[in-house]
């Protein structure tokens, strides 16, 4: 039976939210799993509700990794790119996101705003649509990372293009529903933009991914590109990226 994690609805998440950034992170108390917020929920039915041991263990894991990336000592660009990457990969093998649960914005605010406020306060600062569920969430947007631009267990190079995408390039692939819910189709764009980037630049890759990613989603709509073979696919996306 699978884990049923904690929800905190969008209301209840922006008071929490508010409460914290008013008083300041010095006044956080840390994580308490078990002395959570009331305005917490589980599903009713189909599975059971996530014990205080895993959640102790997670915010473990995430102070862990964001600590190996500067937290609490520095927030320089490379730093923060870094832990994103790292985390993208972490969080798409985590069993505790494996299941339907993880597709909810509920959960995620959870995450954000009760287990690691601090996390993101140091990733984001106020910003508050970085503490709500949806994909500008801080942990949220780097699990769809992960889940799209995995190249597979088998791969030598499996997190690459975590790593080499510029935050633009990620945010065009997971914040289009067309793109970004689709591996095969998401994968195949962050590849296509990897070798424009060898003839083009980095520093011209901006403006060439939007004209691409237009192009990508009108073609998309006339025919699905994720079913085409690879080789096909990669040629239409080398013309997009004018390659």
């Amino acid at each position: 039976m699978s884990l049923l994690l904690p929800r905190l609805p969008g209301p209840a998440c922006e008071s929490v939210i508010r409460d914290f950034l008013e008083h300041g992170l010095e006044r956080w108390r840390g994580f308490d799993p078990a002395n959570l917020p009331v305005s917490v929920r589980f599903a009713a039915t189909g599975g059971t509700p996530v014990g205080t041991s895993e959640l102790e263990e997670l915010r473990a894991d995430l102070e862990e990794l964001a600590r190996a990336h500067g937290f609490g000592v520095t927030n320089d660009r490379n730093s923060l790119a870094a832990f994103d990457a790292k985390v993208a990969a972490w969080l798409a093998q985590a069993e505790l996101f494996s299941t339907g649960e993880a597709l909810r914005d509920d959960v995620w605010s959870f995450v954000s705003a009760v287990v690691a406020p601090d996390i993101v306060h140091w990733r984001f600062g106020a910003a508050i649509e970085r503490y709500i569920g949806g994909v500008r969430n801080t942990f949220q947007r780097l699990w769809m990372r992960g889940r799209a631009l995995d190249r597979g267990p088998d791969h030598p190079e499996r997190w690459k293009l975590l790593t080499k995408l510029t935050e633009d390039a990620l945010v065009q692939i997971t914040e289009r529903p067309s793109i970004g819910s689709d591996p095969v189709l998401a994968r195949a764009v962050g590849e296509a933009w990897i070798r424009a980037s060898e003839i083009h630049g980095k520093s011209a890759m901006e403006s060439i991914m939007r004209r691409a990613i237009l192009g990508i989603r009108i073609r998309n709509e006339v025919r699905s590109l994720a079913d085409l073979r690879p080789d096909n696919l990669a040629d239409i996306l080398n013309q997009m990226f004018e390659i």
